[in-house]
């Protein structure tokens, strides 16, 4: 058969245009809504949740040529070609149905985060288009069997809860199974964990394997066998990848991607970021204010959120403002988390968080609009009384508070008496 004739006959060619506009007009938003800007792991991973409608619409496509296939007695009209050989035409069509909405998904997650350093993971391209692949081959075996009534919409509703709803089951190890969890992929921090995109192209590559015997291996009792063979050992390879795995498969990002500056204090920062000079100059600015408040601050400022000892993480962003740099390194001259303590007992210190972070930023040198937004007014505002207080009651303040964040026993101090109307430096 021609190729134009089977572009001109294919399901696909007609699926085109519907599931282009779908992707573009009611999923768009759902795809750029995480979008890391500049960061090419954070743009096709983000572009991956589109996998839950274009593999459905490649499965019912793939019914209905298998349909079209058995309801034309084909194998029996073309008996030196191996079912294979028939499939992979009348498929491929379907293919390229999958492979043109992933790249309409992909062209809209990178038109919203711009990623520039860097190139892109062609390695989510592949796992895509393998795991588009086997739903287009399940289709169409499932076509081959059932009338086309039946077996589209069965083909629609069994791929879509194959690849939707394993994201909301227990154990989370479950969900990479079938599409990687590349969705949730990535802060600047963070790279793909290659464990979930490889347990589901195992998986996929064992439905593949599984269709191809289907239909090339004549002997049904071999058949039978081969076939079971495939997909337990997809089955299982894919289980033993993702096992474990969290909901959010990714890994730290190598540091050695950090650029450093050889100043004191050191600022290393991940190469997407857009004001590297902007953020490097108010980081230090914001260091030597926390240090004139008598406070120890690590000599080194990195975007790196595991950061070494000595060492103080200011933030992951792309492109942040001023004050949202000052914000990032006074937050991170108090603990993350709660001491191990207050599992067990009562946390007095907990009262101590929010006054206490509030008045480091200021004290960094941050907005009061924007700490107001982010700590609250009510917090925001004991913290800014703190600093109208001479220095060393400001610092023992602090020191008091610092002190209860980390034990169960100490209780939050209350705000010193104003030494003057003005705010001190």
């Amino acid at each position: 058969m021609l190729w134009r004739t089977v572009l001109r006959s294919s399901s696909a060619t007609w699926l085109a245009p519907l599931l282009t506009a779908f992707v573009a007009l009611l999923v768009s938003d759902d795809l750029t809504a995480n979008v890391t800007p500049s960061y090419w792991p954070s743009a096709l991973g983000s572009a991956s949740f589109a996998l839950n409608f274009v593999a459905p619409a490649c499965a019912t496509a793939g019914a209905w040529e298998g349909a079209r296939c058995t309801r034309g007695a084909v194998a029996h009209w073309a008996p030196a070609r191996s079912g294979l050989g028939i499939a992979v035409p009348l498929l491929a069509p379907v293919f390229v149905l999958g492979a043109l909405g992933m790249a309409v998904a992909s062209a809209l997650t990178i038109s919203a985060g711009h990623p520039g350093a860097g190139m892109p993971p062609v390695g989510m391209v592949l796992v895509w288009l393998v795991i588009l692949a086997a739903h287009t081959f399940a289709g169409f075996l499932l076509g081959r069997r059932l009338p086309l009534v039946i077996s589209a919409p069965v083909a629609l509703l069994l791929s879509f809860v194959v690849t939707a709803y394993p994201a909301a089951m227990e154990p989370l190890w479950l969900r990479h199974m079938v599409t990687g969890g590349l969705s949730s992929c990535c802060t600047l921090d963070q790279t793909p964990n290659w464990r979930a995109a490889a347990s589901a192209l195992v998986l996929a590559l064992g439905v593949i394997a599984a269709a191809v015997v289907a239909l090339t291996v004549l002997s049904r009792r071999a058949r039978t066998a081969l076939i079971g063979v495939a997909v337990l050992a997809g089955l299982v390879a894919s289980g033993w990848l993702a096992y474990g795995l969290p909901a959010g498969p990714v890994t730290a990002r190598s540091t050695d991607e950090l650029q450093c500056t050889s100043t004191t204090p050191k600022v290393c920062l991940w190469p997407e970021v857009n004001k590297p000079v902007m953020i490097r100059v108010t980081a230090t600015d914001a260091r030597h204010r926390l240090q004139q408040a008598g406070l120890t601050v690590p000599a080194e400022l990195t975007m790196d959120s595991n950061p070494r000892p000595g060492a103080a993480f200011i933030g992951t962003w792309t492109d942040p403002t001023p004050s949202q740099v000052r914000m990032g390194l006074g937050i991170s001259l108090l603990p993350g988390r709660p001491p191990a303590c207050a599992d067990t007992q009562q946390f007095p210190g907990a009262d101590a968080y929010v006054p206490t972070v509030a008045w480091l930023v200021l004290t960094a040198g941050a907005d009061p609009q924007d700490v107001a937004n982010r700590f609250g007014p009510q917090d925001s505002a004991i913290a800014a009384k703190v600093r109208r207080a001479p220095p060393t009651q400001q610092l023992a303040w602090f020191t008091h508070n610092r002190q209860a964040l980390n034990d169960c026993t100490t209780h939050p101090a209350p705000p010193p008496p104003a030494d003057t109307p003005g705010v001190s430096r």
